[in-house]
């Protein structure tokens, strides 16, 4: 099932705003309001916050191509919605990115979070939240002025402030595919 483009265009611009918003920090993330007091939703230091270290035209390019590699990620939750599947409602994700320097080079882990549904039977509205949270990790460098992906996208799962959910004893080894000899 192809996402509509007014879908496309709606995450394209919401990752762009989400790039262009914040000026200043360490780990960039978009909230209603920077300045709440709603807790911590991450490791914090005393003191202002960091420039950020990325130009904004790369920025806009990052945003671009998070946007693009998501929308087959859009399409299949979209598709798993359809079905009666629990889905990500990726379409209200929340985005942020952690740019680090390695190597002389510029490499960004780009995040998206989203709660998980079971879809009414109806079909109607969100359906119901299970309580989890998933987050699409996409891993970027910079090369000259092009965003290259050092590993391809994965899920995570995570609590409701970002933390990476501890899996269960040989949920690891049930979920690794066997290699082949």
């Amino acid at each position: 099932m192809a996402s509509k483009p007014s879908t496309t265009l709606a995450m394209a611009g919401l990752l762009a705003l989400a790039l262009l918003t914040p000026g200043r920090a360490g780990a960039i993330e978009v909230k209603k309001s920077l300045f709440s007091n709603a807790g911590p939703s991450g490791p914090s230091a005393p003191g202002p916050a960091k420039e950020n270290p990325i130009p904004a035209a790369q920025r806009q390019q990052l945003s671009e191509t998070v946007a693009n590699e998501s929308d087959s990620f859009l399409s299949e939750e979209s598709e798993k919605k359809s079905s009666g599947k629990p889905y990500v409602d990726l379409e209200h994700a929340k985005f942020l990115y952690m740019p680090t320097m390695k190597e002389g080079k510029w490499t960004v882990s780009a995040k998206l979070q989203a709660a998980e549904y079971t879809p009414s039977k109806s079909g109607e509205g969100k359906g119901k939240a299970t309580g989890k949270q998933k987050v699409l990790v996409f891993n970027y460098r910079l090369d000259g002025s092009k965003w290259t992906e050092v590993e391809p996208p994965k899920w995570q799962d995570v609590d409701a402030s970002g933390n990476p959910v501890a899996a269960a004893p040989g949920a690891a080894a049930a979920a690794a595919p066997a290699k082949k000899k």
